[in-house]
């Protein structure tokens, strides 16, 4: 989701082709492949293109310090096992889930172009970027697209006091053709881990009901993530009485889906969330073909019928518009384009430390 609180005074703005060159620049020097380096560093800058500065340019420390610990896998062979026609397994082998999530897209969706559907699961993993990089890649291709991945140490179950299941994002998009595709991206938790260290990096008090009030207060780590005594809670809240139930239903599917179907222990997970283990995630993509259904113009026309009806129901007293899902992203990705990449302060001085440690000559420029 678009972060809609204000820039922090002293951000600066760079070019998206800039910011993604440092870091893959930064990633290449750490042991990452060129062409793997590349592929991340265009899934973070995605991210902060589409004002999610979350799963951004902030994200490159979380891959440093796991390179760094040897966690990750530099060297994986992620070989796909099909099991029927349309739907497979792959072994990540501990390597960079980004990657991985790739690989078993882009098979999904040859799988889908001649069967009409395709699902490939992930197993032995780690963290995927943001869910919607990759269902919009199958949607751009005229798919629907489905994405998930379940992490670890991060969400509270309901009644529960302790950090366990992780945020467990999931996103669906489907192509609306001449006129509206509908983006999902969203965590299960009530707030994705990223948008509460960014809260923190800008100073921003941390807003009621995203974190356990039976916890620890919210703090940064010196590399800028998040410490563990906070527990997140899920959608809705804490208890039944908000509905906190459901959204930990929801969480609690997504990590179903992505660990016990593809075999990746939930006990590992936990144990790797901190960085010194393997991360041991899983995720789920899959792609289904419109036409499977019945002719995509029919399907696109009732869609664009629905959000005509939606956008011109009655607005609350200080708002003008209703969004579809995915619309915040496009009109931030049209702005940043124009003006750059906003690069906060507190993101500025983690990326410079990066720069030092690997002997890069100048941050950003």
């Amino acid at each position: 989701m678009v972060e809609t609180a204000a820039l922090p005074e002293g951000t600066k703005r760079h070019d998206p082709e800039v910011v993604k060159n440092f870091l893959a620049t930064a990633l290449i020097r750490a042991g990452v492949k060129p062409g793997d380096a590349d592929l991340v560093s265009d899934v973070l800058v995605g991210a902060d293109l589409r004002g999610v500065r979350s799963h951004g340019a902030a994200r490159l420390s979380y891959f440093i310090v796991r390179l760094e610990k040897g966690t990750l896998n530099l060297n994986p062979k992620m070989d796909i096992k099909m099991n029927t026609k349309t739907t497979g397994l792959l072994d990540a082998e501990d390597g960079i889930g980004i990657i991985a999530a790739n690989k078993a897209m882009q098979r999904s969706l040859e799988i889908a172009e001649e069967y009409g559907t395709g699902f490939i699961g992930v197993a032995n993993s780690s963290h995927f970027g943001f869910a919607g990089y990759w269902s919009d890649l199958a949607m751009k291709r005229g798919f629907i697209g489905i994405s998930m991945s379940n992490s670890g140490g991060r969400t509270t179950p309901t009644y529960a006091r302790e950090s366990m299941l992780g945020t467990n994002p999931m996103s669906v998009a489907i192509p609306g053709g001449e006129s509206t595709d509908f983006l999902l991206d969203m965590a299960t938790s009530t707030v994705a881990v990223g948008k509460i260290e960014t809260a923190l990096r800008e100073g921003r008090e941390i807003t009621d009901g995203w974190v356990s009030p039976t916890g620890d207060t919210p703090d940064l780590d010196d590399n800028g993530v998040l410490t563990y005594g906070a527990p997140l809670l899920p959608l809705g809240g804490s208890g039944m009485e908000t509905g906190g139930h459901k959204g930990y239903g929801l969480n609690l599917m997504v990590e179903l889906l992505c660990g016990a179907i593809t075999g990746t222990p939930f006990a590992d997970r936990i144990k790797g969330a901190r960085g010194t283990e393997r991360p041991a995630m899983g995720h789920l993509m899959g792609a289904i073909r419109l036409d499977g259904f019945r002719d995509p113009k029919e399907i696109q026309d009732e869609m664009n019928a629905t959000y005509d009806i939606l956008r011109n129901a009655k607005k609350e007293p200080d708002q003008d518009r209703v969004y579809i899902h995915g619309e915040p992203e496009a009109i931030a990705i049209e702005e940043n384009m124009r003006l750059g990449i906003p690069i906060t302060p507190a993101v500025n001085e983690q990326l410079e430390k990066i720069a030092e440690k690997y002997g890069i000559n100048s941050v950003l420029e």
